[in-house]
């Protein structure tokens, strides 16, 4: 004989589990809000340095295409005897520090720097014979190496990457063959007080 046994329901009990769940989840989901803005004040600090990194090491890979760049076109002109700043007035060393697109490396702003200071630029010939330095124009013959360099020292945003006030030098050059004998340009104008290397 099977017996039947009938179950009786609280009154509103259904309705009083199911809005007791729906309590918990909104309190649940609050704790989760209160998580997410927690993580984001610890992460917040790190992606903006990230960033500011990730800024400040454009700025100085752009100062080395412009520098190389530079460095290309004032050898160029160098090679055959060209100086383009003639009629304005100026040296070739000058015409070259010129057409910086940066305004920091012209000197003219102090920007992200911690002093206001342009690049150097330094014309130089070496021997073909033996790569030997020498500075007079009278010196030159067809055939020499003609290098221009020009340099900056790029102060990096202070303490990052490192601790202190980090500095790197960047530096652009090109060498080329000498094709015409130098009489528009001499490195005794060179600009920036940095000598050139003693060989090529």
């Amino acid at each position: 004989m099977i017996q039947l046994t009938q179950y009786g329901e609280i009154p509103g009990g259904g309705d009083r589990r199911r809005g007791s769940s729906l309590s918990r989840l909104r309190e649940e989901a609050g704790d989760e809000r209160g998580v997410a803005v927690t993580e984001l004040a610890l992460v917040l600090p790190l992606l903006l340095l990230l960033i500011l990194a990730m800024v400040d090491f454009g700025k100085a890979v752009n100062a080395w295409i412009d520098q190389t760049h530079l460095a290309n076109e004032g050898a160029r002109m160098a090679m055959v005897n060209n100086n383009p700043g003639s009629a304005l007035g100026k040296n070739l060393q000058k015409y070259i520090f010129d057409q910086a697109d940066s305004a920091e490396l012209r000197n003219e702003v102090q920007g992200t720097q911690r002093t206001k200071h342009g690049a150097s630029v330094d014309i130089c010939f070496y021997k073909a014979s033996d790569g030997s330095l020498y500075t007079s124009t009278a010196s030159a013959t067809v055939g020499d190496t003609v290098e221009v360099i020009i340099r900056y020292d790029y102060d990096w945003l202070r303490g990052f990457p490192f601790p202190g006030n980090p500095t790197t030098t960047i530096t652009g050059r090109s060498a080329m063959r000498l094709e015409a004998l130098p009489t528009n340009y001499d490195p005794a104008n060179n600009i920036g007080g940095v000598s050139c290397p003693t060989a090529a």
